[in-house]
């Protein structure tokens, strides 16, 4: 793994991180929601093995990037694009991965002449009643909130935070979380998301509470427009953001790809890494 930190036009630090083959082909990955840019780890090895640059940025707010007062989903485009001109990168693959499926999308818009493919992994987003069928009662009560009244989902992630980021609490709720995982590879994952989101929450709850709203909300932009060929995986056990949803995104962008794990919930990407990567590979080599 190395890391960088950049200063954007605005003045704010964007931190990035990158995993698998260094000298591969870059893809662009938009980790969820509360996770920095460290989740990218989770995608290391099977990066590497398909001759993948992954390349795994904070958002505002999250581990060592700044705060941004005035965030749109089309405003990470701009970072993006920022990040991609120090690297020297002229055309990329995106990814993005439940809460950060909404950014992925709104780059695919607005950077469509630079980017070659889209992966979205278990999908979240703004979910209308017939989509939310299935959703835990959690999920729900923080989709509500965000929507209507974003300022309550403060003391939801305060009370997450208060759990991740003390080094104690956090590892007693990891050796909780490992105990449950099916196997190995899904106890390295908890284990990675479990860092990535207390670093997230460094800096507070106020980025996750914007960024829900931003997510949660009707998007600014029409998916018809998203020419790019996008690739969906999402479990079909998935409660935290039901299928219905992918299903509605495959529907309504113009060349989309559904891939579907019958096996898996909201941990679809662990489940299929491989091929993921294997799809991205096919694209931008």
């Amino acid at each position: 793994m190395t890391s960088g930190v950049i200063i954007l036009a605005d003045g704010r630090p964007l931190r990035w991180y990158e995993f698998g083959d260094p000298d591969g082909s870059p893809v662009l990955y938009t980790a969820g929601t509360p996770v920095s840019g460290l989740g990218g780890a989770s995608y290391d090895e099977t990066a590497r093995a398909a001759g993948l640059r992954w390349i795994s940025p904070d958002k505002p707010g999250y581990g060592a990037s700044g705060y941004q007062r005035r965030r749109r989903l089309a405003s990470w485009s701009d970072d993006l694009l920022a990040l991609a001109g120090h690297l020297g990168l002229d055309r990329f693959a995106l990814a993005g991965e439940s809460g950060g499926v909404p950014f992925t999308l709104a780059a695919a818009h607005q950077l469509a002449d630079r980017v070659s493919v889209v992966a979205l992994i278990a999908s979240g987003g703004p979910m209308s009643r017939a989509d939310r069928v299935g959703m835990n009662a959690s999920a729900r009560v923080m989709n509500w909130l965000a929507r209507n009244a974003p300022a309550l989902n403060t003391f939801r992630i305060a009370a997450m935070r208060r759990e991740l980021v003390s080094a104690k609490n956090r590892q007693r709720a990891l050796e909780d979380e490992v105990a449950a995982a099916p196997d190995a590879a899904h106890a390295a994952a908890a284990r990675i998301e479990f860092e990535a989101v207390a670093d997230a929450l460094r800096q507070g709850t106020r980025a996750t509470v914007q960024e829900l709203a931003l997510i949660k909300r009707e998007w600014t932009f029409p998916l018809s427009e998203v020419a790019t060929p996008v690739h969906l995986w999402h479990g079909a056990r998935d409660r935290n953001a039901p299928i219905a949803f992918a299903r509605r995104l495959a529907r309504e962008l113009p060349d989309a790809t559904l891939h579907i794990s019958d096996s898996s919930g909201h941990d679809v990407g662990v489940d299929r890494s491989g091929e993921v990567m294997a799809v991205l590979a096919s694209y931008v080599k």
